[in-house]
């Protein structure tokens, strides 16, 4: 078999995952974008890596500009891969991210299997009705759709109104990072913050949190970069408590391996959410217990796996009480050896499996 994967956004160290995912005799093409966190291009046993996708824009002023830029590069993108499908006979083409602006209009292949990681935007462009109308449009579309928890097959089903047998669910891939000691570091305790700054993802909550835990011997890093105002935040609550260190930016993979390590605790304090989440896989691929809230499919995957304690969204007492508790020494290390063992179940030769399997369903 052979298969196509638009994949614009894989790293270096999820390509394990699509060499998976290959049977013998398949072969996959991944398609990626031309940057430096990409996978390398070539080929990586039966997984060919083609880094010929534009980035975005990242010096746009305006937003008249922006939109603009936004819309040319994801035309190009468009027309790019489409070029794959043209020049080439696969059997089955997969998109593991979805354009709604794009995917609901122009000409797709089939069988096609879309991967659905935000039922809904984390950060919706239009009016709801008209979000609603495109993605019921592009999820109509597909052949088969995947998911990583049924709690998001559940939201498909009820809002959008998709056949639950169009609908497989694989759960998040873990990534391997080598040994990890079933200790928590030496010192006080390092809670962490990983991710994209947006509006979802509660930093103010934290912050408040923080207040709550004056006192505390323990230290809070946040790390990631996105929304300006939310970078300020953060920042401003670095430089007003000692015991918050803010790094604003892009995190490499080695810098992003030194941050789960250095960590006893990973939050994700987020007051909305429609997804699975890369950043509690991290943790569970460091043996970090996580505090969650209970939004999307986090609050669901944390109580099932045993690897950390869930709290309600935009309370910030309740997340300093959490973070307090997952601290206790016997507790931490039952939720750390939980996760290591989900690292083996859930790792990218397990999970590439299971999406295989997907494929033979979908190409029944």
């Amino acid at each position: 078999m052979r298969f196509h994967w638009y994949w614009p956004f894989a790293r270096r160290e999820e390509l394990d995952w699509a060499i998976g995912t290959a049977r013998d005799g398949d072969s996959v093409l991944v398609e990626v974008i031309d940057r430096r966190e990409a996978p390398e291009a070539g080929e990586h046993g039966p997984v060919t890596v083609c880094r010929d996708l534009p980035d975005v824009r990242r010096d746009v002023g305006n937003r008249v500009s922006w939109a603009a830029s936004r819309a040319s590069t994801y035309r190009t993108r468009a027309s790019t891969r489409r070029a794959h499908w043209q020049s080439d006979d696969f059997d089955l083409v997969h998109l593991h991210y979805l354009n709604r602006f794009t995917d609901a209009l122009l000409p797709l292949p089939h069988p096609i299997v879309m991967s659905v990681h935000d039922v809904v935007p984390h950060v919706p462009r239009l009016g709801a009705p008209i979000e609603h109308r495109l993605l019921s449009r592009l999820y109509g579309r597909a052949d088969g759709l995947v998911v990583h928890h049924i709690d998001l097959a559940d939201a498909l089903v009820r809002d959008f109104g998709i056949p639950s047998s169009r609908i497989h669910v694989v759960p998040h891939q873990v990534f391997p990072v080598g040994n990890v000691p079933i200790n928590p570091p030496k010192g006080p305790p390092v809670v962490l913050f990983f991710g994209a700054f947006r509006q979802n993802k509660g930093i103010e909550v934290l912050a408040e949190a923080m207040q709550h835990l004056q006192g505390e011997d323990l230290r809070l890093v946040i790390a990631g970069r996105g929304d300006d105002s939310l970078e300020d935040t953060a920042t401003q609550l670095g430089q007003s408590d000692d015991r918050v260190r803010v790094e604003v930016g892009f995190a490499t993979l080695e810098r992003k391996r030194e941050l789960f390590s250095e960590a006893s605790l990973v939050v994700m304090p987020y007051t909305a959410f429609a997804s699975q989440s890369g950043v509690l896989h991290d943790a569970y691929g460091h043996g970090r217990p996580v505090v969650v809230t209970d939004v999307g499919a986090l609050g669901d995957t944390v109580r099932e796996d045993g690897t950390g304690m869930v709290v309600a969204p935009r309370d910030p007492t309740a997340l300093a009480d959490a973070i307090r508790a997952s601290l206790e020494p016997s507790a931490w290390k039952q939720r750390a050896q939980s996760e290591l063992r989900i690292s083996v179940e859930r790792s990218p030769a397990a999970t590439g499996r299971q999406l295989r399997d997907v494929y033979d369903e979908v190409l029944r």
